[in-house]
This record gives structure tokens, sequence and C-alpha cells, in this order.
């Protein structure tokens, strides 16, 4: 095995559920089917390297109260030298979430996020997959929910010792300017009630403190991401907020068919209404489809992200991985 492989410095983390419960009691969910891998191969011997670099979780029948539930978990994680790039090292994150409801609104037969990444020897940024995300059966009060996933959104890899997906001019950075200029759009005709009910102009609101406004500010996105990369090379603890953007590109909430009491034919609407990745649903809350976030070093995908109201209060994130990873001191 390559030594820069052996120094590759691992970080890979998945989890099915987590979140927080204010209403109607308050609750901590801590993150189930939690696993977790740090290190690197070269602080191993070859036996403990064989039994630490892969690690997985199962759980069942998770409920909170009438809340929040699913009957099945499964996370993985991993990490090795790759077969197909010599010295690259490969690191994987995989979190899979089945039958999970929330409030008999929002359901789902399967939920998985899923992303591996290669490091190549001599450059910073890594070739990025997301390839086995998906939804399976995703319905809100029993419409059907179409996402359209663009699993190749992280573009070519930036090359180089320094350069980052978050730098302008990127293929990622280019999609995700085109993703937030539709959000913008699609959002900035709703009336005044409508923006306070999904709490578009809200100081700690999600389109002001992860969407940038709708905007991004490249100077501060650059000066963080600088700042934690040059801290990376220090001490391999290097942290900024990057950017928030979605795989996927467009959601379409289906009618449901129905016959009337005279017999002819309905169309029922769906009780929700959609802003590209985002859903909004009255009486219930948002819902946020495969949301992820980049910074310099790392890829944290959360597959539905709740931001509930009225019937309950709170947030939570189900089915979130994380890779991250390079060769600092960790």
């Amino acid at each position: 095995m390559a030594d820069n492989v052996k120094s590759h410095y691992f970080h890979a983390e998945a989890h099915a559920l987590a979140g927080k419960l204010v209403l109607p009691f308050k609750e901590e969910i801590k993150k189930q089917a939690f696993v977790k891998l740090e290190g690197r191969l070269a602080d191993l011997s070859d036996e403990e390297r064989a039994q630490r670099n892969y690690f997985s979780q199962h759980a069942k029948n998770f409920r909170l109260e009438g809340i929040i539930s699913y009957a099945a978990a499964h996370t993985q994680v991993s990490g090795h030298a790759s077969e197909k790039h010599k010295g690259a090292s490969v690191t994987l994150a995989t979190s899979v979430v089945e039958d999970l409801n929330v409030l008999n609104v929002v359901t789902a037969d399967r939920v998985v996020a899923q992303i591996s990444t290669t490091h190549l020897p001599g450059e910073y940024s890594p070739e990025v997959t997301f390839l086995g995300t998906h939804f399976e059966n995703l319905r809100i009060a029993r419409h059907s929910v179409e996402p359209y996933l663009r699993l190749d959104l992280a573009g070519e890899r930036p090359a180089g010792a320094t350069g980052m997906h978050l730098d302008q001019g990127t293929g990622f950075m280019k999609a995700v300017e085109a993703q937030y200029q539709r959000l913008k759009a699609c959002l900035e005709n709703l009336g005044a009630d409508a923006r306070k009910k999904m709490r578009l102009e809200d100081s700690d609101g999600s389109m002001t403190k992860k969407y940038h406004g709708g905007a991004p500010d490249y100077g501060a996105i650059r000066l963080g991401a600088a700042a934690a990369q040059e801290e990376d090379r220090k001490t391999g603890k290097g942290k900024c907020d990057g950017i928030t953007c979605s795989l996927v590109e467009n959601v379409e909430i289906k009618d449901i068919s129905a016959k009337a009491a005279d017999g002819k034919p309905v169309q029922i609407p769906p009780p929700a209404k959609s802003f590209g990745h985002v859903i909004h649903i009255p009486d219930f809350g948002n819902v946020f489809l495969a949301e992820l976030t980049v910074n310099h070093n790392s890829f944290h995908l959360t597959m539905i992200r709740l931001e509930l109201g009225c019937i309950a209060s709170g947030g939570s994130g189900v089915g979130t991985a994380v890779v991250n990873g390079g060769g600092g001191k960790g």
C-alpha cells in the first residue's frame, strides 16, 4: 500500500435520524444508527486496518410517539485504497431509512443517502459521486412526490493542491448559482402571509442562514474556506460554513385520482407546494429534500430535513451521510 494512502486521514459519518422536538413535548432525538470512521491507516496494524476501515449499524422499529417512526435503518462507512487510481484513497458513507412516517403526512418506503469520494495524490479536492442516492415512493398526504435528482451536481473535480469545489467558476458553483436563481424566482412572488409562514425573511431561517438569501457571497465563502484550508494543512481541523444547495432540481407532487359521489372522476390536488427542492405544507411546515452542504473539504448530505410547525414543532434530519478527509494530521 502506498505511503500517501496510509497517511491519508479518513473521516466519514452516517446516521438515520437526528433532531429536536419542541412541541407537543420536548425531546432530543439523538443520532440513530450512528457510525463513524476516523483516522489514518498508517496508525493501524494490518490486522487493525482490516477491522477498523469499515463500520456498520442496523436498527429496527424506531418510534417517537406518533410523531416520527421508521421500520428499519442501515448505515455504513468505509475507507480504503483505490483499486482504480494508484495511491488514491476512497471513502464511503451510506444511510438507508425504510418505511418512514412523519405525522402520517410525509412517508417513504425507502430513503438512501450515499456519498463516495476519491482523493488523488497531490490533489486537494476529491472526485465525488452520489451514486445510489434516491427516494422510493416518497409521499405527502398520500400524494406521490417525484424529485428530479442531479447526482452529477458536484461536477468535475477542481485540480491542484489548493483547488476547491467552492471556487467561483467551478462546475459545482455554476450549478449552485443556477439553483439559487431558480429558487429565488419561485419564492419572490409569494405574498407576505406565505413568506411569513415559510420563514423566508427570518434572521434564523433557512433562506437567510443556509442559502445566503439566494445569492452566494463569494468573498465570505472564499475567506472562510481559505482559512479553513490553511488550518487543515497545520492541524487537520479546519472548519468553515461553506455553501448549502440540493441534489434535487425540481419536485413534482401529483394529484390523486378519485370518484365524486355522482361517480364522475375528480383530481384531488396536493396540500403542498414545491419550490425547487423546498416543499411547504400548510399546518405542517417545510420539507427540504436532498440538502447538500459543501465546505472546503467535506460533503454533508441529508435526504429529508424537516422544519415542523403547527401540528408539531421542531426540526429533524432523515438519512444523513458525511464524508471529508485529507492529508492533515487529524
